[in-house]
């Protein structure tokens, strides 16, 4: 046997310039990679935000072409979803100087109207304590009342306020959101 039959194929030894595009393709792809992650995450981070800011906002469609001043128009005659959009405008000083307090005060008018997610907006204002003494059992109140009216995304909120308020209280204010719910004609309350 020979020993040129052992050896397999003579490999020529790659060339300085080979390696480097080879490399330089490598970085471009990982680069490309890069972007695309980063502006995926953008993307993902916006939508989460704006999620996020309201789940009260995703249920009721949002009419664009109604200015602060229609809106508080159509809030003044009684219209409970004008009230409520009136309230995040205020909440989030969009057009309108931002307010708290007032944010609070339409929810509150929506809400006697039994709009649902002027409710679930009142438990996030004193969750949180936005234009009102932070009150759990108020927003436990709120919360409770809006998972009542179907929000269930309330009640991931009540389990986790129910940590913070005693059995006692957690009961005394169920009963209170049932009682408010029977007195304003409220689709009813879980047991």
């Amino acid at each position: 046997m020979n020993d040129r039959e052992n050896v397999g194929p003579v490999r020529r030894p790659r060339t300085w310039y080979k390696r480097r595009l080879r490399n330089r393709r490598i970085m471009l792809v990982v680069a490309l990679a890069a972007v695309a992650a980063v502006g995926a995450w953008f993307v993902f981070s916006r939508s989460s935000e704006s999620d996020e800011e309201s789940t009260d906002q995703a249920s009721v469609p949002r009419a664009t072409h109604e200015t602060p001043e229609e809106i508080g128009k159509l809030a003044e005659q009684g219209d409970a979803q004008a009230q409520w959009r009136y309230g995040v405008l205020y909440r989030e000083g969009d057009g309108i100087r931002q307010s708290d307090s007032e944010a609070v005060e339409w929810f509150l008018k929506s809400a006697e109207h039994e709009f649902v997610p002027a409710a679930t907006a009142l438990g996030e204002q004193y969750w949180a304590g936005r234009g009102v003494k932070q009150d759990y059992n108020k927003a436990y109140f709120w919360y409770d009342v809006a998972l009542a009216e179907g929000d269930e995304s309330a009640n991931p909120k009540l389990k986790q306020l129910s940590g913070e308020l005693t059995p006692e209280e957690v009961a005394s204010v169920h009963q209170r959101a049932a009682a408010w719910l029977q007195a304003h004609g409220g689709k009813g309350h879980p047991q």
